[in-house]
């Protein structure tokens, strides 16, 4: 009986943390389209890519026709690509830097790509982005200018997602209410899709070298960046540029345990809260069979269901459909299994396969 009462109290709870993330979510300042009157520094944009054939022929041409005043390089850094990804890029006119060599020891393969490419690129701003992101004519410069503006060493944005199933954005919705239920406690975080920094200060702090193995090269970036004393600033880039994280459900499977189980090691304590609202988010599952047994009062089950559901109803909202948010405790399922997953990969030192690498 006391499991299905605290089974209760924890779905109960989804709902104030759910509403904080939402909150927090809405505190990221929002990036609007700027009338540039004014040339803007050169800018190097880095793409690194293993196997991105296909997405190139989406990103490249969002690329190709930017309104940017000022010049501009695009370098594909080619990361050993069993498939055409180096022939797309060059059939777009797009520079290619193909890796030769065999990845360095101690290198995770990202973190070594997008140095390699900071290394052989110019622009006064380097901005690295992921080869399935598609952005505005507007967006970069945008972003570039806002961080001349405020005097910034660098912006990263949180992208529009364009999940292409109903169980991926149903996933991916409750992953980014739990990730926003701490957003407070992990400030320094950077999203990898979308990183624009100062070239003096990207070398001057180290860059991607000084966090060459790390998982979750991005976040270990924006830590290096906050304890380094640069200012960089978090934004909403939802009109800026979309992206779609994942090609499959076993690609999505294995990119939600090397996330779900890498935050935890970087946000500390503060996971606990994400950590709760998944599980809240799942209680209901355990609420029903106390129902179903008699355990509970039924009126239990709509209480605990609906309290997850509500949580979750901004984010599937504006991800596409709120009626989404009612099969809420089934994305809580699935990020707590792949991060179990991952995390006993990492135990056991079997590494998670991401790009057919492990990692």
């Amino acid at each position: 009986m006391a499991h299905y009462r605290k089974s209760v109290f924890l779905s109960v709870l989804s709902l104030p943390i759910g509403l904080a993330a939402e909150r927090n979510f809405r505190r990221l300042p929002r990036l609007q389209a700027q009338p540039i009157i004014n040339q803007l520094p050169a800018l190097s944009i880095i793409i690194p890519a293993r196997d991105e054939a296909q997405n190139l022929h989406s990103l490249f041409p969002s690329l190709v026709t930017l309104d940017y005043p000022g010049d501009i390089e695009i370098l594909l850094v080619d990361d050993h690509s069993s498939d055409s990804t180096a022939q797309v890029a060059a059939s777009f006119g797009v520079r290619v830097l193909s890796l030769e060599e065999e990845l360095p020891q101690g290198w995770k393969g990202k973190p070594f790509a997008c140095h390699q490419g900071a290394l052989n690129t110019t622009g006064e701003w380097i901005l690295f982005t992921d080869a399935d992101t598609v952005h505005s004519s507007c967006g970069i410069p945008s972003a570039v200018y806002y961080a001349i503006q405020l005097r910034l060493d660098g912006v990263s944005l949180f992208l529009k997602h364009q999940p292409a199933s109903w169980l991926e954005r149903l996933t991916l919705d409750t992953a980014f209410a739990g990730l926003f239920a701490n957003w407070h406690a992990s400030r320094f975080l950077l999203n990898g899709q979308f990183i624009l920094v100062r070239r003096e200060v990207y070398f001057r702090s180290g860059g991607f070298e000084s966090v060459r193995n790390e998982m979750l090269e991005d976040v270990a970036l924006g830590n290096l960046m906050e304890t380094s004393g640069y200012r960089f600033q978090m934004m909403n880039g939802g009109n800026a540029a979309h992206v779609r994280m994942y090609s499959s459900y076993e690609n999505m499977f294995q990119g939600l345990s090397r996330l779900g189980s890498g935050m935890l090691g970087w946000q500390g304590i503060w996971a606990g809260l994400t950590v709760l609202y998944v599980t809240a988010v799942v209680s209901p599952l355990v609420t029903l069979p106390g129902v179903l047994k008699g355990k509970l009062k039924w009126f239990w089950f709509p209480v605990s269901w609906g309290s997850a559901t509500l949580s979750l109803f901004p984010w599937s909202r504006r991800s596409g459909s709120g009626k989404l948010a009612l099969l809420a405790p089934l994305g809580g399922v699935i990020i707590l299994s792949s991060a179990l997953l991952g995390l006993l990969s990492r135990l056991f030192k079997r590494g998670i396969p991401w790009k057919g690498r492990p990692v």
